[in-house]
């Protein structure tokens, strides 16, 4: 019998207290930190894997303010070869779209259309994007919401890309805890953060294998997934150069592990877990809190910053955009993309998944594969999230992520969870 019952909260579970605002919405500052060195400007990353983050992904999401972490299901060169594409893109958030003047002929600004490899261009007036003109007849209406949602971004927030001390785009991947080999390589291929990419890293093996990549590697190491209190104090005190904590076991909309398993530690409550440690250290702020799965929306994301977290991490959110490696398929009129955990059986028949799961355990699937609906570039994603978000902390009456960390979350039962939904209405 268990000597305690804990309650978990899930996102769900609670809403943001409204505080007092000192600042309207379209000044709220999202900079936050992915770890303790790599500053991002959209607290949002996506997750490693295989039908999520390759160097596509990864490339876009650094130009515009974020960072990808590039999945581990492929060879060690596969992999390097993808953080060094990251590395040498052009860092310019102009190099998704075109930009343009009214005064230029159409004919400067196909040129330069055509020099960027992009389909579309938004033409500026006084310093401000008043339209956009499409090139790509061959996919014009990808490239017209391309370019309506970075016009929306361009209004939300100024695009900064995410920089090394280099001037080259950053980007993380995903290792093994056993795999120092794997580790090396990418570092030496200019890699900014190795993210520790396991199911249930709190396990005495995993914490003598990251404390062993610590030491040989000069990228940030982010540990996870961590779900308690208890995991985080071990890690720090027992592996030099923690510098992030990926928290949150079987939350995730295609992970099956707590149905499979029973084990679960939703994102919300592992992140309140994990500030507790820190702040017991001294060190909450200082190395920060990778929130992973479970998010929805922005609503999601804004409730993980609250209760402690610096940055979210999704592969839902990014599994529909185009610059995700997942397979288009169409059903009926609709177009979808391929979406699956990587304790799914696809996943798992790549033998470099095999140890996220544990070997004993390589047998039990722990994810399942399915599809998402198909939504264009990630740059619509982003301008939807940094709108909300800037509502979300514009509701919370906070400026700024550190500053959300003083504002409240509260319990809501289900009449209040019902009563918050639009309701006695036909829609």
């Amino acid at each position: 019998m268990p000597r305690e019952f804990r309650e978990l909260l899930t996102f769900d579970d609670v809403v943001l207290v409204p505080g007092l605002a000192t600042v309207e919405p379209s000044e709220v500052d999202l900079t936050s930190k992915f770890t303790s060195d790599i500053e991002i400007y959209i607290p949002l990353v996506s997750s490693p894997m295989d039908t999520v983050t390759e160097w596509g992904l990864a490339t876009t999401l650094a130009r515009l303010g974020s960072i990808g972490v590039i999945h581990r299901n492929m060879g060690v060169e596969s992999q390097v070869s993808q953080v060094k594409l990251v590395k040498r893109s052009n860092p310019s958030p102009w190099a998704e779209v075109a930009r343009a003047s009214p005064r230029e002929s159409f004919e400067d600004v196909a040129f330069r259309v055509e020099e960027l490899q992009v389909g579309a261009a938004i033409i500026f007036s006084e310093g401000s994007p008043v339209s956009f003109t499409v090139f790509d007849q061959a996919n014009p209406e990808f490239w017209a919401r391309k370019a309506l949602g970075f016009i929306r971004l361009l209004r939300e927030y100024k695009p900064v890309p995410v920089l090394d001390e280099d001037g080259r785009l950053r980007v993380g991947a995903a290792i093994s805890p056993f795999d120092i080999a794997r580790a090396k390589a990418l570092d030496e291929a200019g890699v900014d953060a190795l993210v520790i990419d396991v199911a249930h890293a709190h396990n005495v093996n995993v914490i003598s294998g990251v404390a062993r990549i610590a030491k040989e590697v000069s990228a940030d190491i982010v540990v996870g997934n961590l779900g308690t209190r208890e995991s985080v104090l071990d890690f720090i005190s027992k592996v030099e150069r923690v510098s992030g904590l990926r928290v949150g076991i079987a939350s995730g909309s295609i992970c099956s592990t707590a149905e499979v398993t029973g084990a679960f530690m939703p994102t919300l409550t592992a992140v309140i877990e994990a500030r507790s440690a820190l702040e017991e250290l001294g060190l909450h702020g200082r190395i920060p809190i990778i929130a992973d799965g479970g998010f929805k929306n922005a609503g999601d994301i804004a409730k993980a910053l609250v209760a402690g977290a610096s940055v979210a991490m999704s592969g839902r959110l990014f599994a529909g955009v185009e610059e995700a490696p997942g397979v288009k398929i169409r059903v009926g009129s609709k177009v979808y993309k391929q979406y699956r955990g990587m304790g799914s059986r696809g996943a798992m028949e790549r033998r470099f998944a095999l140890d996220r799961y544990s070997r004993p355990s390589k047998g039990v699937e722990e994810g399942v594969e399915g599809l998402v609906p198909y939504r264009g570039s990630v740059v619509e994603v982003l301008a939807e999230v940094v709108a909300g978000l800037k509502a979300s902390l514009g509701y919370a009456g906070a400026r700024d992520v550190e500053n959300a960390w003083k504002a409240r979350l509260a319990r809501v039962t289900h009449a209040g969870r019902e009563e918050a939904r639009p309701h006695d209405v036909m829609i």
